[in-house]
């Protein structure tokens, strides 16, 4: 129990700084593109207490996932919607994956060519910080709502509306919790950190 509860903390500084610096980034990346909906809302921060749900939060410790406040977006403020909405779309994943990249780069630095290395703590959360962000970047591309993939599908397909109905992303989110809660997306997941396990030390 305390060997799980220790390995959950190495995981849990990358996920609070992934998901703070995911939904930043939508909102620096929103506002500079014309929209101050989420600067007008106080977003525009790397508080991650202006960015964090209470529930989702809650959800992290009792269900094993979580996630953060979506950053109010207007894309109909951008001079050019369809293309603006694209970029701030993709700017939460990139942040991701810039995160992703400068963990990896840290942890090579610090000597670690294999998981069967003896690592201290703060290379454990660099460890930790590299998976989550990893998978942070990956399944937000998934193009279902609320996903960021959601939105980022839309301004590049043809004849498919920018904003999704309520009904439809409240359903979606159901779904998601739904299969993270009877454990069908864990195959995908597995798969990932397997990938990324690899990636990490590809060329040692």
């Amino acid at each position: 129990m305390i060997e799980r509860f220790a390995f959950f903390l190495t995981f849990l500084p990358g996920l609070i700084l992934g998901l703070t610096v995911h939904e930043a980034s939508h909102a620096y990346a929103s506002a500079a593109l014309g929209d101050n909906l989420a600067k007008n809302k106080g977003r525009l921060t790397l508080n991650p207490l202006k960015h964090l749900s209470l529930l989702g939060t809650l959800a992290l410790f009792v269900l094993g996932f979580g996630w953060a406040k979506p950053v109010p977006v207007n894309p109909f403020n951008y001079q050019n919607p369809k293309k603006d909405y694209l970029l701030s779309s993709l700017a939460g994943p990139a942040s991701n994956l810039a995160i992703c990249v400068i963990s990896a780069f840290l942890i090579r630095s610090a000597g670690i060519t294999s998981f069967e290395q003896e690592a201290g703590i703060w290379v454990s959360i660099l460890i930790g910080t590299y998976f989550v962000n990893a998978i942070l970047a990956v399944i937000n591309l998934t193009p279902i709502p609320p996903l960021d993939g959601s939105k980022i599908w839309p301004c590049i397909i043809p004849g498919v509306k920018l904003v999704m109905p309520a009904k439809v992303t409240m359903g979606s989110y159901l779904a998601l919790i739904l299969l993270v809660v009877t454990g069908a997306i864990e195959p995908v997941i597995l798969s990932l950190l397997t990938f990324f396990k690899s990636a990490l030390f590809f060329g040692v």
